[in-house]
C-alpha cells in the first residue's frame, strides 16, 4: 500500500526497512515504541504481519512516512483500533528533526482520506494529550473537530492522562 503527497511517500514497511524503522523507536513521545528498542526486528515483523488483514477497525495498520525527494524516513502514520475506546483512530509521529515543516499534517491528512475512503466507518478519531498543542493543530488542520476532553489510560505507563478527543466524519458524497 502506498500513498503519495506533494512531499511524502507513505507506505507499508518491508523487511528491508529495518534500519530506518529502528530510528522510530527513539521518538521521545512514543513510549510503547521505545520499549521495543531491544528487538526492532520482531516489532517490524509484527507490523508487517498486520498488512495481511489491513484491518484498521479491529487491528492496526502502521505505515512509514518517507521524504519523497530523498527517501529518508521521517516518521510513521496509520490508523487502528483505540485500545479502550474501540473506535478507529488516526495516529502519526515524526522524528524530532522532521518536525515543524508540515509533514505531520500532510501525512495525517493522507491517512485520514485513505481510511475514510477505503473503510466502512462513519468517522475517525484522534486523541491528543492536552499539553501537545502541535498535534492538536495537526488534527484540527486535517478537519477533525474537538468533541471533548477525556481521561484515558496510557497502557505502556499504567497512568491515566487527559486527552483531547477529536472526530473527523466522512464527508457527504456529491
Amino acid at each position: 500500500m502506498r500513498l503519495e503527497t506533494d512531499r511524502l511517500v507513505i507506505r507499508t514497511f518491508s523487511e528491508g526497512d529495518l534500519a530506518d524503522f529502528a530510528k522510530l523507536l527513539d521518538i521521545p513521545e512514543v513510549g510503547g515504541w521505545q520499549q521495543q528498542r531491544s528487538n526492532p526486528r520482531r516489532f517490524l515483523d509484527w507490523h508487517i504481519s498486520n498488512y495481511l488483514a489491513m484491518d484498521i477497525v479491529r487491528g492496526i495498520v502502521c505505515l512509514g512516512v518517507f521524504d519523497k525527494s530523498n527517501g529518508a524516513i521521517l516518521g510513521a502514520a496509520g490508523a487502528g483500533e483505540h485500545d479502550d475506546l474501540h473506535e478507529t483512530e488516526v495516529f502519526f509521529s515524526l522524528i524530532p528533526a522532521a518536525r515543524g515543516s508540515g509533514y505531520a499534517r500532510e501525512a495525517a491528512a493522507a491517512v485520514t482520506e485513505w481510511a475514510l475512503a477505503g473503510y466502512d466507518i462513519p468517522y475517525l478519531i484522534a486523541t491528543v494529550a492536552v499539553g501537545n498543542s502541535a498535534s492538536q493543530k495537526v488534527v484540527s488542520g486535517c478537519g477533525y473537530a474537538l468533541v471533548d476532553e477525556r481521561v484515558l489510560l496510557v497502557h505502556v505507563s499504567g497512568r491515566s492522562e487527559r486527552f483531547r478527543y477529536y472526530r473527523r466524519y466522512r464527508r457527504p458524497e456529491g
